[in-house]
């Protein structure tokens, strides 16, 4: 162990003294003192954040937030709640929020970070969404980054009820009981349903808002001289 140990300490006796040769080399040549000066000014320009001197993005890089929507599922045909709430670091007036989903236009509507909510009508079925984001509106970045989202189904969704063959009467007590209001009645020649429904319109299992109008037409017989066969 003894005769391990020594040419360690020779080894390391070198690398001092090596090291020593390099920093007097650095010290006698002005140019090697400058770029030593120059890696460390990189050195500090890559760890402070880019957005140190611009408080607009200061916020849009700090940003968080949350959104919800009430009730969830929604309910097709009816109002939901959508409520967000946003926070950053050094919030400026160049920052904004965007909201985006059903009842928003993102392309003309901006918040301001912080709280918000807004009803919106729910005319879309399957699923819906909304997200917010934070954008920094300074002419010098334009940065913007998406923050939260919430998503949910879309239930009690209703569809045309089929009319065909109905009266005018059975018509419109179907129309009434999946919440729809009867509509025009008019006439077409159809000797198979003379006095019934021959053509509704929207179709039957067209998805559609509760108190819609639905219009029909009744069959009826030809002009004469013309006859049903």
């Amino acid at each position: 162990m003894r005769e391990a140990s020594k040419p360690s300490r020779r080894v390391l006796a070198r690398a001092a003294a090596g090291l020593g040769r390099w920093a007097a080399r650095v010290t006698r040549s002005p140019k090697a003192v400058v770029l030593v000066v120059a890696a460390l000014m990189a050195t500090a320009f890559a760890v402070t954040p880019a957005y140190a001197d611009d408080p607009g993005l200061n916020c849009a890089a700090t940003a968080t937030a949350t959104i919800s929507v009430t009730p969830s599922p929604v309910l097709y045909g009816h109002t939901a709640l959508v409520q967000w709430s946003a926070d950053c670091v050094a919030n400026t007036a160049e920052d904004a929020l965007v909201i985006s989903g059903p009842g928003f236009n993102p392309s003309t509507t901006v918040f301001s970070v912080g709280g918000g909510s807004q009803s919106v009508f729910i005319t879309q079925t399957g699923t819906v969404g909304w997200s917010v984001t934070v954008v920094d509106t300074s002419s010098d970045t334009g940065f913007s980054r998406g923050l939260a989202s919430v998503s949910a189904s879309v239930t009690g969704v209703t569809t045309v009820p089929s009319l065909s063959g109905d009266t005018s009467a059975q018509a419109g007590q179907a129309l009434s009981a999946a919440g729809y209001v009867l509509g025009s009645v008019g006439s077409v020649v159809d000797c198979d349903n003379i006095n019934r429904v021959s053509s509704q319109s929207p179709s039957a299992g067209t998805v559609l808002l509760p108190g819609s109008t639905v219009s029909i037409k009744l069959g009826k017989k030809p002009t004469p001289p013309a006859q049903c066969e």
